[in-house]
């Protein structure tokens, strides 16, 4: 059976028990194409395990998708700092899980919206434990785009841990200290959970 992303178990097993109910009363004929789409959702909304990478200080990527920019000496708004981001795009056709790029406790949470879906965004502060800061911030500048994260400031997240659900094809920012050391470039493909952007640096004391 295919692992379905649970913050749509609910609605898609509604959907399955009408389709059924359909198909009972008017046949195959006329609902096949309905349990096509709904294989398609099936695919769409899946939640596979990850491949965790044993880095410590690495910073992994929250979403499938692909690396879109990649910027120096940036402001990030939420810290108010001077940092480094990575732009990412998260894939059209899933999976549409997000995971929490570094290990770490969660310092804040922030939510910005607007009545015309144009600056509408998600923002999480996670601290690790050797006190580097990552904010990763998505992007919700749709009505079809949407975050559900269950989550909250104090509670503490492993790296590559599975922490909420993006969908559709949103943009993610993470925003890293100007130390770290970023390791994708612009048009690379990265798999949530799984693939490195970055690691933070540390002076090694003598």
């Amino acid at each position: 059976m295919i692992p379905i992303a649970r913050e749509v178990r609910f609605a898609l097993l509604v959907i399955g028990i009408a389709i059924a109910a359909a198909h009972f009363q008017f046949g195959l004929f006329w609902v096949w194409p309905a349990w096509l789409t709904f294989v398609a959702l099936l695919l769409l909304f899946r939640d596979f395990k990850r491949t965790i990478p044993a880095i410590p200080l690495a910073v992994v990527s929250p979403v499938d998708g692909r690396v879109i920019d990649v910027r120096n000496a940036v402001h990030d708004p939420y810290l108010e700092r001077t940092s480094q981001a990575i732009c990412l795009r998260q894939s059209s056709l899933g999976e549409f899980n997000v995971h929490s790029p570094v290990e770490g406790k969660i310092q804040n949470l922030w939510v910005r919206s607007s009545v015309c879906y144009t600056e509408s965004e998600l923002a999480v502060w996670i601290q690790t434990d050797e006190q580097d800061d990552a904010v990763m911030v998505a992007n919700l500048d749709s009505m079809l785009r949407h975050a559900s994260c269950k989550i909250s400031a104090g509670e503490k997240l492993g790296q590559g841990q599975r922490c909420g659900f993006i969908a559709l094809a949103c943009e993610v920012v993470i925003y890293l200290p100007s130390s770290a050391h970023i390791g994708v470039n612009v048009g690379q493909s990265v798999r949530a959970g799984s693939d490195k952007l970055a690691e933070f640096v540390h002076e090694i004391e003598a």
